[in-house]
Parts: structure tokens; sequence; C-alpha cells
């Protein structure tokens, strides 16, 4: 019975040392290749779209955060998706316009989000994770090749998520693959002659990264 008291004292003891055994700060560097799916839709025909363009570029993201335990994390992240730039060929012109009426539109997309991380630990040192956040991006956006040029810039919030894993060295350092979607379909630009707006859809990101822990 003794020895019995003595076990379960000695586990009520280490149960907060177990379950803090990996909580603490960190800080992590994310790079890799950022996509974004857009499309001119006619501006009076609810989602009746005129062309589609697909833009790449290198994307960021500076994050930091604090883990709770083994399974969970709060993340709070910089990133910034760079310049995209699409080429369309619309089927639709402005009124009087003949065709062909090319457009390029280039898109410049940065902001902080806040994301709550869900790991489940593979072994001593993989892991997988799932994210899932909310954030506020600052889009600007420039076309040209319409009548005239026409720019806009607009703060526009959105959800994100994404899933990925990592493999951890040692108690400071780690690296991690992730693949994230960011959703901005709040955003649209109506393009000079009001001949149909811009829609920019959901990026998507690809990157490997590097993060340490205090």
């Amino acid at each position: 019975m003794n020895l019995t008291k003595l076990l379960a004292t000695t586990l009520l003891v280490c149960l907060p040392a177990i379950a803090c055994a990996q909580s603490g700060w960190y800080a992590g560097l994310d790079v890799g290749a950022a996509r974004s799916d857009a499309n001119i839709d006619e501006h009076f025909l609810f989602d009746d779209t005129t062309d589609r363009a697909s833009g790449s570029t290198t994307g960021i993201r500076l994050r930091g955060g604090y883990q709770f335990g083994r399974f969970f994390a709060l993340e709070a992240a910089y990133v910034d998706f760079g310049q995209f730039e699409n080429h369309f060929d619309p089927n639709d012109c402005p009124a009087g316009a003949p065709g062909p009426c090319p457009v390029d539109v280039r898109t410049s997309i940065n902001g902080f989000v806040g994301t709550l991380v869900g790991i489940l630990p593979i072994g001593d040192h993989w892991y997988l994770d799932a994210r899932l956040g909310f954030g506020t991006v600052k889009i600007k956006a420039k076309a040209l090749g319409t009548t005239d040029i026409e720019a806009s810039s607009n703060n526009t919030t959105g959800a994100h998520y994404g899933i990925g894993g990592g493999y951890r060295f040692n108690d400071h350092w780690e690296v991690l693959l992730d693949y994230s979607e960011y959703d901005q379909l709040d955003f649209g630009l109506t393009l000079a002659g009001d001949f149909g707006v811009y829609d920019l859809g959901e990026t998507s990101v690809t990157s490997f990264g590097v993060s340490y822990r205090w």
C-alpha cells in the first residue's frame, strides 16, 4: 500500500513536468512558392466569369508563438506574398472598345494573421500539424491595358488553414514543410471601363521553414 501511494504521489508530481515538457516560446521563418488563381467577372452578371489566370511569386511568413504541452500552440505571424502578375484575355471588352482587350493585373498581399496549431507527435523527432486561423491582409492591385490604369488598395479579413509536418533535431531547432491557403474572396477591383471585376481568390503557399525554441 505504501508503495502504491508512493507511485501515485510521484505520478502526480511528474504530471505537470510531462505536460509542459514541450511547452515554451518559439519563432520561425518560412519561405516558399505562393500561387493565386484570380478571375474577371462581368460587372453586371453575378458569377459570369469571362477569364481566369494564375499568378505565382515567392512568399514569406515570419511567425512567433507559444506551445502549450505537446499538442497545441498559438501563433501570430506576418505574411508577405510578394507581387502576383496575372494576364487576362477577357471575352468581353469595355463598351465601344473592339476586341481583343488584354488586361495585366499586378497584386501585392501582406498582413498579420493569428493561428491555432494542432500537433501530432510521431516518435521523438517527427510530427504532423494542422493550422486554422484568421487575419487581416492589405491588398494592392493595379490593372494595365484597359482604357486607362485602375488601382485599388484594401484591407480585407479572411480565414486560413493548412497542413504540414516537421522534424525536431533537438530541444531548440526544427524544420518543417507546410501547405496553407489564405482566403481573400472579399477583394474586388472594378476594371477601367466598368466591363468587369477582378476577383482575387484563395492564395496557396507551399513553404519550407526553420524554427527555434527557447
